[in-house]
């Protein structure tokens, strides 16, 4: 009751304007940004980031480039806690403010189909919805990026756990935009590795349970994709346990936040048993991660290792 619109507000042409996209036939695209480069207290970046990330999907920035972004979140949490961009966060803005003002993306069409690829960057991989349209000059049409959190919630993940959580997050995008299965995922692998994963990566499995359709490991030829596609090398960690030396490692507690970092062995020539003692500063899992770093460093030949997940 008593509600009017207004007709000048009424968008009847091309390009329509909503929610800070600008929408036209057959594309979409960011409007003119104002990014603010005054950035004086933690709140200003908190903004900052917050403006950029209303348009990631559509700019096609990875994680590593916003690191210097990312990096003005850290530290104090408290709002007015001073906060200035540095040389590198500068660089990554204007990364941000290029591609906002080139790139665009799609509409989807509904008579070609779906594809997502994952591409893999040497930091961290993310990956790519979009069509094929073989009739136009460029036949790549965008749909949507798909990145992972910058801050993951294990401090080493493996690759085939990247891929299947970026399989997983694409996947959920797609259902609501289309309501649909991909036709094809294409992913950075040889044929070996791929059979490999298929058998021994549960969580890759998993990722893919949902999706019967083509699995592939030969993208289309364009240079945005293929200068991303690269791929991955055979693992060195074995399923099962080699016939070589076994290493345990493991944390003794000490006062505070020192604790010793153990490496313990059997010598194969004597006999007996060898250790090595490190006193590091950090938390239990860091402890226990100098420890792994130290066997590495150790021992050149094949190994078993155990240790403590904790």
């Amino acid at each position: 009751a008593g509600l009017t619109m207004a007709s000048e507000k009424v968008q009847k042409t091309s390009p329509w304007k909503y929610l800070g996209w600008q929408i036209g036939m057959h594309s979409f695209s960011a409007q003119p940004l104002q990014i603010s480069t005054e950035i004086e207290t933690l709140h200003d970046a908190q903004k900052l980031l917050g403006t950029i990330n209303l348009v990631l999907p559509l700019l096609g920035i990875s994680n590593a480039d916003l690191e210097p972004l990312f990096a003005l979140l850290r530290g104090e949490p408290d709002l007015l806690s001073p906060s200035h961009l540095n040389k590198e966060a500068q660089i990554a803005l204007q990364k941000v403010a290029d591609a906002i003002s080139q790139r665009q993306s799609t509409h989807w069409v509904p008579e070609l189909p779906l594809w997502l690829i994952v591409l893999n960057p040497s930091k961290q991989p993310h990956a790519l919805i979009f069509q094929w349209d073989s009739e136009k000059v460029d036949p790549l049409l965008i749909i949507k990026w798909v990145f992972l959190p910058n801050n993951m919630p294990k401090t080493i993940p493996m690759q085939d756990e990247l891929m299947a959580m970026l399989i997983i997050k694409a996947h959920q995008r797609l259902t609501s935009l289309a309501g649909k299965d991909f036709d094809c995922i294409f992913l950075p692998l040889t044929m070996f590795y791929l059979n490999w994963l298929l058998q021994m990566s549960e969580k890759l499995q998993i990722a893919l349970a949902d999706n019967p359709r083509q699995i592939s490991i030969h993208p289309p030829k364009h240079k945005l994709l293929n200068s991303s596609f690269n791929l991955l090398p055979k693992p060195k960690r074995s399923q099962t346990p080699l016939r070589a030396m076994t290493i345990f490692t493991d944390v003794i507690y000490g006062s505070g936040k020192t604790h010793k970092s153990v490496i313990v062995w059997k010598d194969s020539e004597t006999g007996t048993w060898q250790s090595d003692i490190a006193v590091v500063e950090g938390s239990p899992q860091i402890v226990e991660l100098a420890a792994v770093v130290r066997v590495f460093q150790k021992f050149s030949t094949p190994f078993n290792l155990v240790t403590d997940s904790t």
